[in-house]
């Protein structure tokens, strides 16, 4: 009985070392998110040119907007997901903080705000929140494309070459959020 049992473990113990020596090569290596810095000037702000996620930070004092840019590579639709807004120094889970995300494209008569297809419906206003006020007030209802949501994407679609303005406000002022486009 007991040379059995010897022989399982054994046996065990060989098939664990196989797979951990064949799973190393595998293996995907995680990519570390790219930190852009955000301008307060449109026209001088960061320009992002390829997919990937990205921390951006905000160095705006309080109520005051900035701006990032991407770039499409090529044409086609993508998927922009806004999420963990959080202030930059001094963040508590507990703070309540809002703000708001809006997509800018050049037209022919300027520079204008973007509809795009969101969390709940189309909106050109993406509102989000702090994780603490998402958690107090908004989970557990309906979400339509005006709440305040912690997380929220924008689906847009781009020729190659366009640019559009990422523009972003905190009430928590200097900040940080992540963005993954897709």
């Amino acid at each position: 009985m007991m040379k059995k049992v010897k022989k399982l473990l054994c046996a065990l113990l060989i098939v664990l070392t196989a797979v951990t020596m064949l799973s190393g090569p595998f293996q995907v290596p995680v990519q570390a998110a790219r930190t852009v810095t955000a301008n307060k000037n449109a026209n001088k702000a960061v320009n992002i040119k390829k997919r990937g996620t990205y921390r951006v930070l905000s160095k705006t004092k309080m109520n005051k907007d900035d701006y990032i840019r991407f770039t499409a590579p090529k044409k086609g639709k993508y998927t922009l997901t806004f999420s963990d807004f959080r202030k930059l120094k001094g963040y508590t889970p507990s703070e309540r903080h809002l703000g708001s995300v809006y997509i800018y494209k050049n037209t022919k008569y300027g520079r204008s705000m973007q509809r795009v297809k969101t969390n709940g419906g189309k909106s050109s206003v993406l509102n989000m929140c702090s994780k603490a006020w998402y958690n107090t007030y908004t989970k557990g209802r309906k979400i339509k494309a005006a709440s305040d949501l912690h997380t929220r994407y924008a689906k847009i679609s781009l020729k190659k070459g366009e640019t559009i303005y990422i523009k972003s406000f905190w009430t928590g002022g200097k900040h940080s959020y992540s963005l993954k486009i897709k």
